[in-house]
């Protein structure tokens, strides 16, 4: 049996975001139905860190970067294991960061 992991969904219209387990056994959804607003939630992965809903600038910045395949996945450039990049802390900084990392985005079907 696999790991249980919490994965953290983000509905980007009311800005809500929650935690789901789920078996990495097993595939996790993308999407899931949004518990506020019944719209979409998209699924951010285990190491999203959502700012309080009322924060604006960051959730315009965690728009930007969905819209440009970045999901807050770790995103590895060295040739260490450990070797991360940080996510942006600005929706300027993300602009830089989207063309620096283009690379690493994810691109959906």
């Amino acid at each position: 049996m696999a790991t249980p992991y919490n994965m953290a969904f983000a509905c980007l219209t009311c800005c809500k975001s929650f935690k789901r387990e789920f078996d990495l056994a097993e595939e996790c959804p993308m999407t899931l139905k949004c518990p506020e607003c019944g719209g979409s939630a998209y699924n951010f992965g285990r190491h999203f860190k959502p700012p309080k809903k009322s924060n604006k600038k960051q959730w315009d910045k965690i728009r930007f970067l969905f819209e440009h395949g970045f999901r807050f996945q770790k995103i590895r450039v060295g040739s260490g294991h450990h070797d991360t990049v940080p996510y942006p802390e600005t929706l300027e900084e993300a602009k830089e960061f989207v063309v620096t990392y283009k690379d690493y985005a994810i691109h959906s079907g």
